[in-house]
């Protein structure tokens, strides 16, 4: 799917800004920023719910979604949902073809109750079930797992892994909930302003992010100018975040070589919350963690 310079606005307000990615089939792509950063506009657009708008989405004729809460008819079986909304599709439902995936889900032995007996994560997951019924290329989720606990997030999120490896669909997702976007996406982008501020991709090579303070600019320029450990995240007149693979000690083995003095070496895990904090910084990051939260 191509997302080519998509615009929105309301009257004099504008929600995005010229927005611009690519995603492909079998690939989990999570969606994040604060509220108000434009996200739900963003997916209402690829899955042709709003329709105005300026730039373009190529191939998105095969969307399913979830966005906001599910539509459910509260007298109705989760399976007598299925069968509708297959219809409406054009499709005539087959439960053996879903039957592993409503397994997974802690759904089939459900599927004759009334929607009304369900609790509010069955009613999400019957959602994702639904958003499934036109047989998608791509998936657009919008807090997918919100109302779950921890135990049952987790679950979707498998499922969800093992929907886009095995039926070769792409899945576009946000939430809240940053623990998710890093259990099962490949990548993330970061939405802020209505703008993409960035994008981190993850790797199976475990990561951590360290933060060195030089004792001046010139070890600082130094260190800059030889080392190959990682990018840069930011750098400033005596300081500089790095995100690496490397070991630590190879790190002071390096700063031996080069005869530079640190006053302060600091090293954390690498983890969506703290990359995105870090983007966040210059600004007040508490306020904008709450924002997210």
């Amino acid at each position: 799917m191509h997302v080519n310079s998509v615009a929105k606005k309301y009257s004099s307000s504008v929600v995005l800004k010229g927005i611009s990615f690519d995603f492909k089939q079998g690939e989990i792509v999570g969606l994040i920023g604060s509220n108000g950063a434009g996200k739900s506009t963003l997916m209402k657009i690829i899955a042709q719910i709003i329709q105005t708008f300026d730039g373009s989405v190529e191939d998105n004729n095969h969307v399913g979604y979830l966005i906001e809460e599910p539509k459910l008819y509260s007298n109705k079986t989760g399976l007598a949902h299925l069968s509708y909304f297959s219809e409406i599709y054009g499709n005539k439902f087959k439960l053996s073809e879903y039957e592993e995936l409503l397994k997974g889900l802690q759904l089939f032995d459900v599927l004759n109750k009334k929607v009304k007996e369900y609790s509010l994560g069955m009613r999400q997951k019957l959602g994702i079930v639904i958003s499934l019924m036109n047989k998608p290329s791509y998936v657009v989720l919008d807090e997918p797992t919100n109302s779950m606990d921890i135990e049952t997030s987790l679950e979707v999120l498998q499922q969800l892994r093992k929907m886009a490896n095995e039926w070769n669909v792409g899945v576009l997702i946000s939430s809240h909930k940053l623990e998710d976007i890093e259990t099962i996406c490949d990548r993330v982008l970061f939405l802020e302003k209505g703008t993409i501020s960035g994008e981190q991709q993850f790797s199976k090579e475990s990561q951590s992010i360290l933060k060195l303070v030089f004792d001046n600019p010139t070890d600082l320029a130094t260190f800059i100018e030889n080392q190959e450990f990682g990018s840069i995240i930011h750098s400033s007149e005596r300081t500089i975040q790095i995100e690496t693979t490397a070991e630590n000690t190879e790190i002071f083995q390096f700063l031996n070589e080069l005869e530079v003095r640190l006053i302060d070496f600091t090293a954390e895990k690498k983890t969506l919350r703290n990359v995105y904090m870090n983007k966040l910084r210059g600004e007040d990051h508490d306020t904008e963690y709450q924002k997210l939260c």
